[in-house]
Order: structure tokens, then C-alpha cells, then sequence
């Protein structure tokens, strides 16, 4: 099955990591990472997360005639992983400059410029029944 890790310390806060389970315990889910390699083992990263630290993975396009616009709550490609932040400004040729609010402090830059086939908007899901419904608020322009 193939999940989203949120993070869940220093440096990785707002972050979305893509992962494969490959075991389930009662609290804990193995999983290797599919983007982070380790390069002293030669292998990607395995690790034990709790359960309230894994999601599933989002729709791959959660709606096409969407147009990403400045105040859009965002992820962004980068680093391996998927960095949630605001979009800030939206009138470059093929790109969006995003805010990263929760990375002030981390020695990363606050702004930063990006395709936009590395932005995805950002979801939040919830179970419901035994699914699973994603949303996500649309801050900026309309549809």
C-alpha cells in the first residue's frame, strides 16, 4: 500500500514523504520511503511510524481545471518530499513563488520559486465509513 508520512520532527515539519508499507503492527507501520535514499546503505530509507504520522496517498489530481492563484494552500516538490506553503505570487511564465510559513527558523530560505508541475494543491483528508474523503480549501481566486 502505498501512504503519505507526514512530518513529524525538526526540519520536516509540513512535510509529505511518499512510502511504502511493508509491515503493520497495532501502533507502527514499516515502510520504505520512495524518494529517500540512504546512500551509506545503498538502499531507500526504512523506517517505524506511528499510525497518526501516516496518511493515505492523495489523489493524483484532485480537480484538472483547477488554477493554482495567490493565498492557495500548496505542496511543493522539493528536497524528496512534498512542503506544504502559500502561493504568493502567481504571474511568472511557468512558475508560483510559494511562502513556507512553517520552515522560518530552519536554516532554509522562507520564499521560494517553483514549476508548476511541482505544486500540487494542498488536501486534507478524513475517514469516512471505512474511505476515505479529501478536501481542500480554495483561499485565492475563483475556479
Amino acid at each position: 500500500m502505498r501512504v503519505e508520512v507526514v512530518g513529524h520532527s525538526d526540519g520536516f515539519w509540513n512535510s509529505y514523504y511518499g512510502a511504502k508499507v511493508l509491515r503493520v503492527d497495532r501502533t507502527k507501520l514499516r515502510v520504505r520511503y520512495e524518494e529517500l535514499f540512504d546512500e551509506d546503505y545503498g538502499e531507500y530509507t526504512v523506517e517505524d511510524v506511528d499510525l497518526k504520522h501516516i496518511r493515505p496517498y492523495p489523489p493524483e489530481s484532485f480537480d484538472i481545471n483547477y488554477r493554482l492563484t495567490v493565498g492557495d494552500d500548496v505542496d511543493v516538490y522539493d528536497r524528496d518530499g512534498w512542503w506544504r506553503g502559500d502561493v504568493v505570487f502567481d504571474e511568472l511564465d511557468d512558475e508560483l513563488m510559494v511562502y513556507f510559513s512553517y520552515m522560518v527558523g530552519d536554516d532554509t530560505e522562507e520564499f521560494g520559486t517553483f514549476p508548476y508541475d511541482d505544486v500540487r494543491i494542498h488536501q486534507e483528508v478524513k475517514q469516512v465509513g471505512k474511505g476515505f474523503e479529501w478536501s481542500h480549501v480554495k483561499i485565492g481566486g475563483s475556479k
